[in-house]
């Protein structure tokens, strides 16, 4: 069966993952599980046991920040669109609130592209309060994070690519107000986790109706591998895309690749140990242009367009990124460059074309 973990929105960890994982709460049903409370939809979904429900969610919360700061989140402007930066937690503290709500404290690093700036690198932080309850269809449960108050957010431009020292004032002062948007309005709005009772899980922005699914690149159910990512993400122009890092539990594993692109004729990927991807990552936030990789990536190979590329690669147990390439500067690929005129004196051209890219990446046996 496919275990599904989560793509984690603007830094905010799947808290009803972990506690369903413990397949139980408080009392009688400690020992019933998820499938026991599908038994009692009507019972458990009944308003009057909003106590009750929040019991079950209680469980996770000891593993929240553990999680928050364990991997970078997708950020996108509307849903249905393609992923145009990622935010990686760093710190992280929870308290649950008398009322039952739960209250998160987050500071990291990100970055964003825009055709403004081209590539910012920022640090953000949040206080947020989340209402939590759920719903079960069924077997299926249904755990909705809405977002109760938004107590603070702080945000600050680190790196502006375009321009560089003599325009990263101007395209600056244009690009921070509109990453701040990305950040603030993903916070606002909470996010909808799905469990089957096999362990499936799903994740959705916002709020998924109760009996719905969020939309998926790759259908990854019914196998028996666990789903790290499942997602649409732009890789632009002379930029790299870090996903992950993600965990190989074990020796004897792998990190299986599934990937279909469009937009150029071919990118490369590559896989990267956590210390390596976390230097490299931290100079691609900070510095314009591309920074070639500390040490040697593990794997390298090229994607070519509209084919379902596919590539299980055995690794030892540790953590380890995936970074997307579409760049003449770091992987073998050269994408077409393209010739425009700078916005201002020293500023950089427009970039070559942007990668559209499915990308799956799933944790299974070795072969």
């Amino acid at each position: 069966m496919s275990r599904r973990r989560w793509s984690i929105p603007v830094g905010l960890v799947l808290v009803l993952l972990l506690a369903v994982l413990t397949s139980g709460c408080s009392g009688c049903i400690a020992r019933a599980g998820q499938s026991t409370l599908g038994i009692m939809p009507g019972v458990v979904n009944d308003p009057g046991n909003r106590s009750l429900r929040r019991a079950v969610l209680h469980f996770g919360l000891e593993q929240f920040c553990k999680e928050l700061t364990h991997r970078g989140a997708p950020l996108t402007m509307r849903d249905g669109e393609p992923v145009m930066g990622r935010f990686f937690a760093r710190t992280c503290n929870f308290q649950e609130m008398e009322n039952g709500d739960v209250f998160v404290q987050f500071a990291g690093q990100g970055y964003a592209w825009m055709n403004v700036s081209l590539r910012v690198g920022f640090d953000a932080g949040g206080a947020i309060q989340y209402n939590q309850d759920f719903l079960m269809d069924g077997s299926t449960m249904y755990a909705y994070f809405r977002t109760r108050t938004i107590a603070s957010t702080s945000f600050n431009t680190i790196m502006v690519e375009r321009g560089g020292s003599s325009g990263a004032q101007i395209f600056g002062g244009m690009a921070n107000p509109i990453a701040k948007q990305v950040v603030d309005q993903q916070l606002s709005r909470g996010f909808t986790v799905i469990r089957d009772s096999d362990g499936v899980v799903d994740f959705g922005l916002g709020v998924v109706e109760k009996g719905q699914r969020p939309t998926k690149p790759f259908s990854v159910r019914g196998n028996d591998r666990m789903t790290l990512t499942n997602e649409r993400t732009e890789v632009h122009g002379a930029q790299l895309d870090f996903l992950g890092p993600f965990e190989v539990d074990s020796d004897g594993r792998a990190l299986y690749l599934t990937a279909v692109i469009d937009g150029v004729p071919a990118i490369d990927v590559m896989i990267v140990r956590k210390d390596v991807g976390d230097q490299w990552l931290e100079q691609f936030m900070r510095k314009p242009g591309l920074p070639q990789p500390p040490q040697p990536p593990l794997v390298q190979d090229v994607i070519p367009t509209r084919m379902q590329w596919q590539k299980g690669v055995p690794l030892a147990k540790g953590f380890y990124y995936v970074v997307l390439d579409n760049s003449s500067v770091v992987g073998t690929v050269a994408p077409p460059a393209v010739a425009s005129i700078p916005l201002i004196p020293g500023a950089l051209a427009s970039p070559p074309p942007a990668a559209l890219v499915n990308v799956a990446v799933q944790l299974g046996d070795a072969p």
